[in-house]
C-alpha cells in the first residue's frame, strides 16, 4: 500500500509539472515581440510547433536567418477584471493537468491558445524567445492513434508516428538549408500546420500540378509563364527533402517478402521516394537510423506495403496480406551478404580477408545451412495462392524505373500510370542506383561473391536447388562462370501470377523454414571474435570507438 501511495503522489507531482510547462510554453509564444508584416506573393510562415522542432537541428547562426514569427497571430486582448485573469489561468492549469498524458492535446494547446501574456519575455528578441522555447520543448509526435498508445507500453520500441514526425522535421530543415545555400531563398511554411498536415498539403500540390499538365498546352504554358523562377523552384522540391506520410489501405496490405539481404530496403526506399508513403515492416531492427521509419507498422490503417522475412524468421505481429511482391536474389550473393551482416552486425561493413580465413569453418557451415533455408523460403511463397509479383534483385538494380513501374501498378492496383511516370522520372531515372538506397551497399555487381566459394562448396550448394533456380530464372548461374552469364531481364521486368483463389493469408503464422539444425548463435560468435582480437571487431560500436580514438 505504501508503494501505491508513493506512485500516486509522484504521478500527481508529474502532472502538476507538466501543466506548469504547458502554461509556460503558452506564455512564451504569446508574448513574443512581433515584426511588421510585409505581404509578398510567397508569404508563408512557420507555426510555433515547427519552430520548436526545427530549433533542435538549426545552429545559432541559422536561427537568426530562418526562424520567423507570424504577426498575423496578434489578437486584441479582451478587457478583463482583476479576478477574471486568475480564474482563467486556474481553469487552464486544471485542463492541462487532466490532458497531460495526451501529447496531441498538448500540441493543440501550444498552437491555438493565445490569450495570455508574461512580463518575463518583454523586450526580448524573437531569437531569444526561440532559444527559451528550444529548452522547454521536446520533439513529440503531433498526432496519435491507438497504435501509438499500445507501443508506448514498451519503452524500448520507438513509435513510428514519432519517428516520422522527426524525419519530416529533419527534411524540412535540410530543405531550408538547400534553398538558402543554393538559391538564396528564405523558405517558410503555411501557419498552424503540423508535419502530417504539411505533407498532405504538398501531396495535394503534386496532384494539382499533374492536373495542370493534363490541360491544353496553351493553359499549361500560360501557367508556367506566370510563375517566376523562384516559384518554380519552390514548387519542385528536391526528392530527398520531400515529406512522407502514412496512408491507410482499403484492403489487406501487400507483403514485400524476401530472404535477408535480397534488396528489400532498396525497394522500400524506391517505393517511398515515388509515392511519398511510408512502408511498413514486421521487424524492429536498426533500419530506423537509415530513415525507414515504418518499423513495427504492419496494419492496413497505416501502410500499404509491408516488408517481411517470414518464414525465414517470425516477425511481430501477424498481419493479413492480400498480395505479395516476392523479391528474390541469387543465393551466392545473398548468402555471402547475410554472412557479413551477422558477423559484423551492420548493413554496410564487410569482413576482411584475414577474418574470413580465420572463420572459414564457420563460413562453410553457414553456407550449407543457409542454402536449405533459401530454397525452402522461396518454395513456400511460390506455393501460396494469392496474387504474386516476382521481382529479381538483379533486374531491380539494372532497370530500377522499369521494375518499380511494375511494382507500383501491382501494389496500388492502378491502370493509369501517367502521374507515377512523372514521379519515376524525377525520383529514380535522374539518380544513380547507388544513391537511391537507404544506405551505401557493400559492393555492386552481380556474382562478385562467387569467388568466396570453393568449387567443392559450390557443388554441395547446387545439389538441392536446381529446381528452385530454374523457377526463379537463375538456371544459367548454376555454372560458376560469371563472365558467361547473360541473365537477361524477366519479360516485362517482373512476372505476375494471379491464382483463381485470392483470399488473404496470415503472415507470421505457421512453421518456420529455419529449424534448430539451421540455427547459429551469432551473438556468441561475435563475442568470441571480439574476445580473441578486440582491435579486429567490425561491429558498428567498435568501429566508432576506434575512429574516436584516432
Amino acid at each position: 500500500m505504501v508503494n501505491k501511495k508513493k506512485s500516486k503522489g509522484n504521478s500527481i507531482t508529474q502532472q502538476a509539472r507538466r501543466s506548469q510547462l504547458e502554461q509556460r510554453k503558452q506564455q512564451v509564444f504569446q508574448s513574443a515581440p512581433r515584426k511588421p508584416h510585409v505581404p509578398t506573393k510567397l508569404d508563408r510562415y512557420m507555426n510555433p510547433f515547427l519552430i520548436s522542432m526545427m530549433l533542435l537541428y538549426l545552429t545559432e547562426e541559422e536561427r537568426e536567418n530562418f526562424v520567423t514569427f507570424d504577426p498575423r497571430y496578434d489578437r486584441p486582448k479582451a478587457a478583463t477584471k482583476p479576478g477574471q485573469q486568475e480564474s482563467a489561468k486556474a481553469k487552464k492549469i486544471g485542463a492541462a493537468s487532466s490532458d497531460a498524458k495526451d501529447n496531441n492535446n498538448a500540441n493543440k494547446a501550444l498552437t491555438t491558445n493565445a490569450d495570455q501574456s508574461s512580463d518575463d519575455t518583454a523586450g526580448k528578441s524573437p531569437e531569444e524567445v526561440a532559444a527559451m522555447i528550444s529548452k522547454a520543448i521536446k520533439p513529440v509526435c503531433p498526432f496519435q492513434n491507438d497504435t501509438t498508445k499500445k507501443l508506448k507500453a514498451n519503452p524500448s520500441v520507438s513509435d513510428p508516428l514519432t519517428l516520422l514526425a522527426r524525419l519530416n522535421t529533419r527534411r524540412l530543415v535540410q530543405r531550408i538549408r538547400h534553398y538558402q545555400k543554393n538559391h538564396d531563398i528564405k523558405y517558410s511554411f503555411p501557419p498552424r500546420l503540423n508535419t502530417h498536415q504539411l505533407a498532405t498539403l504538398e501531396w495535394e500540390g503534386l496532384l494539382q500540378q499533374a492536373r495542370e499538365k493534363h490541360k491544353s498546352k496553351d493553359v499549361a504554358s500560360s501557367i508556367e509563364a506566370s510563375d517566376n523562377n523562384q516559384q518554380q523552384l519552390l514548387r519542385n522540391i528536391p526528392t530527398p527533402y520531400e515529406m512522407l506520410m502514412f496512408s491507410p489501405c482499403p484492403r489487406a496490405v501487400t507483403a514485400l517478402a524476401s530472404y535477408p539481404r535480397s534488396g528489400n530496403s532498396l525497394m522500400r526506399n524506391l517505393f517511398e521516394r515515388t509515392t511519398l508513403r511510408v512502408t511498413g515492416s514486421d521487424m524492429r531492427g536498426g533500419l530506423t537510423k537509415h530513415d525507414l521509419v515504418g518499423e513495427a507498422a504492419v496494419g492496413a490503417n497505416m501502410v500499404q506495403f509491408v516488408k517481411t522475412h517470414f518464414p525465414e524468421r517470425r516477425g511481430t505481429p501477424p498481419f493479413r496480406a492480400s498480395r505479395v511482391v516476392l523479391l528474390v536474389r541469387n543465393p551466392y550473393d545473398a548468402i555471402e551478404s547475410f554472412f557479413n551482416l551477422m558477423m559484423t552486425n551492420t548493413h554496410t561493413t564487410s569482413l576482411s580477408d584475414e577474418q574470413r580465413r580465420e572463420h572459414n569453418k564457420l563460413w562453410q557451415e553457414h553456407v550449407l545451412k543457409e542454402i536449405q533455408v533459401w530454397r525452402d523460403f522461396h518454395e513456400y511463397w511460390i506455393a501460396q495462392q494469392i496474387p504474386m509479383l516476382l521481382v529479381r534483385y538483379e533486374d531491380l538494380i539494372r532497370y530500377p524505373d522499369k521494375v518499380m513501374a511494375r511494382v507500383l501498378r501491382f501494389v496500388l492496383e492502378v491502370n493509369n500510370m501517367s502521374f507515377f511516370e512523372v514521379r519515376l522520372d524525377k525520383c529514380i531515372r535522374q539518380e544513380q542506383i547507388e544513391q537511391l538506397g537507404s544506405y551505401k551497399p557493400r559492393s555492386g555487381g552481380i556474382g562478385k561473391s562467387i569467388s568466396k566459394y570453393s568449387p567443392e562448396l559450390l557443388q554441395l550448394m547446387n545439389m538441392g536447388i536446381v529446381s528452385t533456380m530454374q523457377k526463379l530464372g537463375y538456371h544459367e548461374m548454376l555454372v560458376p562462370k560469371p563472365e558467361e552469364w547473360k541473365l537477361e531481364a524477366v519479360d516485362d521486368y517482373a512476372a505476375e501470377f494471379i491464382p483463381r483463389k485470392t483470399d488473404p493469408i496470415i503472415v507470421n503464422a505457421g512453421k518456420l523454414v529455419r529449424g534448430p539444425k539451421q540455427f547459429i548463435d551469432w551473438v556468441k560468435v561475435r563475442r568470441e571474435m571480439m574476445a580473441k582480437a578486440p582491435e579486429q571487431c567490425m561491429c558498428e560500436k567498435c568501429l566508432n570507438s576506434r575512429l574516436s580514438k584516432d
